[in-house]
């Protein structure tokens, strides 16, 4: 009905996954910002403190494959609107720990469990309803993050300095519940006809949804993808450079707060961070759009190389903030073009299935990273093992993504008839 009247519900999509992106990516990059009050209440270690979010990474890495398989056969809705919920029970739950289980458990467990259908769905989603102009559909949905990453964390530090962290978990878990929840609802794949190669038009519905359905067609399944090469390698890609990430959420606010910066100032890192990336993840989007996918990974792997290279050796304020703001650059471009990238090398048949995936690397990196990182730091009491550690294995990713290419389909269904054999 609504592409009849042409007003096309791609949109509709783009607006649920900001509000969603918004809300939980905000959240998620604000334990850096809870870690501190903990330990100071509980006098716990920053590798157990940290070993929380390893426990939700691993469990998002486990519970993606099977997101993604009940993305693509049901309902997109009801995943979001369960994990949405989890996600609000978990952070209310989080408000009233008194034991480090505890907080693995809320903390832990039920964020996992939650996460796995609060990025890689809406993300694969706009991917699904756009053609013309996707990399502007994609860009302007993962605004959502940077604009979250923005404000939420100063936000929560403010609430945390005159309400205490306890309280703040309370606050955000209702707001999980108010915002993220309706906006799950507005959720759903594409019906016969509403996929046009003019989505961005209000003359959407004029255009031949036959060549939409042969591009719904196109690609490799899931078993197929992951009997190429190139999936492993583009997971590979994926993994290093979201393990720098985890670093950088979890610590970079400990890491200033010890570099003499206020609890405050440290988290008006996070804004820069979120504030720039609202600019990098538009320009990503439209610049890609011209250039193709693969110049811009490599110029945000490389801009990444040098600036965490960097911050491991200069810890002055400025030098903080300058940091900050080409990490909102090299961050918010980047995972935008994660989903592009995977379109790209297999194709739109099984994309949501073959991105969830591929984001199983995303709980592993987000995960281990930063209890590797707090771990480090409570043995040498310093950052710069682990983030020169992930600055290697950036330079991994980067030689790596210079070298990978699509599947061929010849070979992939040799390979198979061959396995049948």
């Amino acid at each position: 009905m609504a592409a009849k009247q042409g007003i096309f519900y791609g949109w509709t999509i783009v607006i649920a996954a900001f509000a969603i992106l918004f809300i939980t990516s905000g959240i998620n990059f604000s334990y850096g910002v809870f870690y501190l009050p903990i330990i100071g209440e509980f006098g716990w270690t920053r590798g157990l403190t940290a070993g929380v979010v390893m426990v939700a990474g691993l469990i998002y890495a486990a519970t993606l494959p099977f997101t993604g398989v009940l993305a693509d056969r049901y309902d997109y809705r009801w995943i979001m609107v369960v994990a949405t919920g989890l996600l609000s029970l978990g952070l209310m739950l989080c408000s009233q720990v008194q034991n480090i289980w505890q907080l693995y458990m809320c903390g832990g467990v039920l964020f996992g469990l939650s996460l796995s259908a609060t990025f890689a769905i809406p993300v694969a989603l706009v991917a699904v309803w756009f053609r013309k102009r996707q990399g502007l559909a994609v860009g302007t949905a993962t605004v959502g993050i940077s604009l979250g990453t923005a404000l939420i964390p100063l936000l929560i530090s403010s609430l945390i300095s005159s309400v205490g962290w306890r309280t703040t978990y309370l606050i955000a878990g209702i707001a999980v519940a108010v915002v993220c929840i309706p906006a799950a609802l507005a959720m759903r794949k594409p019906r016969s006809g509403e996929l046009t190669l003019m989505s961005d038009s209000p003359g959407a519905g004029r255009a031949i949804a036959a060549g939409a359905s042969v591009e719904a067609e196109a690609g490799l399944t899931l078993r197929q993808a992951l009997g190429t090469g190139q999936f492993w390698m583009l997971f590979t890609v994926f993994a290093f450079f979201l393990l720098s990430l985890g670093l950088v959420i979890v610590h970079i606010v400990p890491y200033a707060v010890d570099s003499g910066l206020t609890p405050v100032a440290a988290a008006g890192l996070l804004t820069v961070i979120g504030v720039v990336g609202i600019a990098g993840r538009l320009t990503a989007g439209v610049v890609s759009d011209r250039v193709g996918v693969k110049p811009v990974i490599l110029f945000c792997l490389i801009l990444a190389i040098v600036i965490i290279t960097w911050i491991a050796f200069s810890q002055d304020i400025a030098s903080f903030y300058v940091f900050a703001a080409l990490f909102g650059i090299a961050y918010p471009g980047f995972v935008t073009m994660m989903v592009r990238i995977t379109r790209q090398i297999f194709g739109f048949k099984a994309l949501g299935a073959i991105f969830s995936m591929l984001m199983v690397s995303d709980g592993i990196g987000t995960g281990v990273g930063p209890w590797l990182a707090g771990y480090a730091f409570d043995l040498t009491g310093s950052y710069r093992v682990p983030l020169l550690a992930v600055a290697a294995g950036l330079v991994i990713a980067a030689v790596i993504t210079v070298v990978v290419k699509p599947p061929l389909m010849k070979a992939v269904a040799q390979t198979e008839i061959d396995s049948a054999a």
